[in-house]
């Protein structure tokens, strides 16, 4: 069963320009890793295999949005092997083909195709429609952000052209798709909401300040998130993906990166560059299989409300939290905050 709804939205942004002042800063406020004691993984492994959850979420609908490719992709995909009927949602129908025959051919599970334009006030409410008219209601909702652009703050000419509308795709639009499920989620007593961040909410990594602000948000989102819909038995988890290729160099993305913004920092640039070679680089499977994972293994309740990492190992990790629970209370653990002295 597969269907295809195209209805794009469209959505205009203003180019005004605008002075370009500059900025410094040391090496030691720039912060670049998270340290773990949990194993490192830079794809599936067997704990987050799909197959290992085969047929677990049938009769579950899933809404995946930016599911066009890369990542979001490879996540349709693992939720119709594990035997979810499958939402794509995308810029278009020829864009959300791919993935449909994906679907179709290796899965056979229900599939939708709704092309949107998320960002649109109206579009959420009327994804989540088409999906109750086709499919069922919705039980899993996984807001995929778009990529991430480096660009040092004091080279944004008119923050209007890049920086807010960046800000708005990775905020506004996950929490107007959560906004848009949580009546029937919380009315059913059941559901699962996944938004994916990253480790730049709360590292400080150069050249990434409209990255930085916005998972930083989403993070602090899925805290209230979890407080206030938790106990109407709705789970959440703000996901960090790893640093997958396809998801970083989107072809389709209009923001374009320019090197006389880079080399306008010198020694930021200088700084960047002797990092790169620290950089591993994961495959779109191990953050479609984390997502899945916490979506089949009733285990993974007790991680709602917290930021997951997909390059740890999600099993240490619920065993750890299960052997001391309150831990993570105790030292605030997996959220965003501020230490004081």
């Amino acid at each position: 069963m597969s269907f295809f709804v195209q209805n794009p939205w469209p959505m205009p942004v203003p180019d005004v320009p605008a002075p370009s002042p500059s900025v410094s800063a040391s090496d030691s406020d720039m912060y670049w890793l998270n340290k773990s004691s949990l194993t490192k993984h830079t794809d599936t492994y067997p704990f987050i295999d799909p197959y290992r959850f085969q047929n677990t979420l049938r009769h579950k609908v899933v809404v995946v949005t930016l599911a066009h490719r890369g990542m979001g992709r490879a996540t349709a995909n693992a939720f119709a092997a594990a035997g979810a009927s499958v939402v794509v949602v995308g810029p278009s129908a020829a864009a959300l083909q791919p993935v449909m025959t994906d679907i179709k051919q290796k899965y056979g599970t229900p599939a939708l195709a709704l092309a949107a334009d998320v960002l649109d006030p109206l579009a959420p409410a009327r994804i989540v429609l088409l999906t109750e008219k086709h499919l069922g209601h919705v039980d899993i909702l996984i807001n995929i952000s778009p990529s991430a652009y480096m660009r040092p703050f004091a080279q944004e000419k008119n923050i209007m052209s890049d920086w807010w509308p960046m800000v708005e795709r990775t905020v506004r639009t996950p929490v107007a798709m959560i906004n848009a499920v949580l009546p029937s989620m919380i009315s059913r007593h059941t559901g699962i909401i996944i938004t994916v961040t990253s480790v730049a909410g709360f590292l400080n990594i150069p050249f990434m300040s409209s990255e930085g602000v916005s998972k930083a948000a989403i993070l602090k989102f899925h805290q209230h998130l979890h407080v206030e819909t938790q106990p109407k038995g709705v789970t959440s988890f703000a996901v960090n993906p790893g640093l997958i290729p396809s998801y970083l160099h989107d072809p389709d993305e209009k923001i374009i990166m320019r090197p006389e913004d880079f080399t306008a920092e010198p020694r930021m640039e200088a700084h960047i560059t002797s990092r790169v070679s620290e950089f591993e680089w994961d495959a779109a499977g191990l953050a479609a299989g984390t997502f899945v994972a916490l979506c089949a293994d009733p285990r993974s309740k007790i991680l709602s409300g917290m930021f997951v990492n997909s390059e740890r190992d999600l099993g240490e990790m619920i065993d750890a939290v299960e052997r001391d629970p309150g831990r993570v209370e105790r030292e605030r653990l997996y959220t965003l905050k501020v230490d004081e002295l």
